[in-house]
């Protein structure tokens, strides 16, 4: 075969092997176009008009958006209380998953069992671990004040109070943060040993090994975590809905954002207004993720550097 008929058919294979690439990721490009993009759209659209589902929608452009910054109070209300409820989510639930994620990669007795207790909780829908707390948070009958009972400490309104509901909601979503444990643990399975023994060899302890290895190289991964906590608490619906707090809580202190969307267009069929809610808070979660991204690189630190 000459050196022109090898190309030729060099090139043949190549195509075939694209052509069988794109074709491989075809469902999935599918999918993201369908249940992504499409809806994304479709919504950005319906943000712009007057629309209560039993009607055919008007277009009034910016008309939501006015309405939004200037007219809806509820909008500043639950901007604050995600703001208040993600970051108190976010800090207690990196520090505690990685605080119990450094215990169980000791090698102690019976860790695989104490791994399993840890990671169950993630493993229940969202739905039944709400029910569950909601009947260990009752007033009258929850197994919580019956404990504090044991102590003298007075009956507490755990979701029936202002001051109580968000570290309510705290609590038990970081009870069910097992999945961040498991991937803390996976990052800790990385790091080196011999790093860690010549932090030993030099006279150093386990705050020194944890300040001068475990975190600068689990630093990936604790960014991840927070990025996934973070997602996760500003798009929280479930909890408030279920903790019998339907109608945003005591004061609207349980008005969450994505309650506050549901509200509007399920309650007051108000879906062009709903859907202009949703894009802002797409918005703000679109920015708040880049700069997360911007600050990451002061302190993160990946295995051969950045490119």
């Amino acid at each position: 075969m000459t050196m022109r008929g090898k190309t030729t058919s060099y090139r043949n294979h190549t195509r075939q092997r694209i052509t069988f690439a794109y074709l491989s990721i075809t469902p999935a490009i599918l999918g993201v176009l369908l249940f992504t993009v499409a809806p994304l759209l479709y919504c950005l659209y319906l943000s712009f008009t007057k629309w209560d589902i039993f009607h055919a929608e008007q277009w009034i452009g910016f008309g939501n958006y006015h309405k939004i910054f200037t007219e809806d109070l509820f909008f500043t209300k639950s901007l604050r209380v995600t703001a208040y409820y993600s970051f108190g989510n976010v800090l207690a639930c990196i520090v505690f998953c990685f605080i119990v994620a450094l215990l169980l990669n000791q090698n102690i007795r019976g860790r695989a069992f104490f791994r399993s207790v840890f990671y169950l909780p993630s493993v229940i829908p969202i739905l039944a671990t709400s029910l569950i707390w909601y009947w260990l948070y009752d007033i009258d009958f929850g197994v919580i004040n019956h404990i504090l009972g044991w102590f003298g400490i007075p009956k507490q309104m755990w979701v029936s109070s202002p001051g109580t509901v968000i570290p309510s909601i705290i609590i038990m979503s970081v009870w069910a943060s097992g999945n961040i444990i498991v991937i803390f643990l996976a990052g800790l399975q990385d790091v080196p040993r011999h790093l860690l023994e010549a932090v030993e060899i030099d006279g150093g302890g386990w705050w020194s090994k944890l300040r001068s290895v475990t975190i600068p190289l689990m630093s990936p991964v604790i960014f991840y975590n927070i990025i996934l906590a973070f997602v996760n608490s500003v798009t929280t619906f479930t909890q408030t809905y279920t903790l019998g707090t339907q109608g945003g809580g005591p004061n609207d202190s349980a008005l969450f954002y994505a309650f506050l969307i549901y509200r509007e267009a399920f309650k007051h069929m108000n879906m062009g207004y709903a859907c202009a809610l949703a894009m802002v808070l797409f918005v703000i979660v679109s920015v708040l993720t880049l700069l997360l991204f911007r600050v990451s690189r002061f302190w993160v630190h990946y295995e051969g550097g950045r490119d």
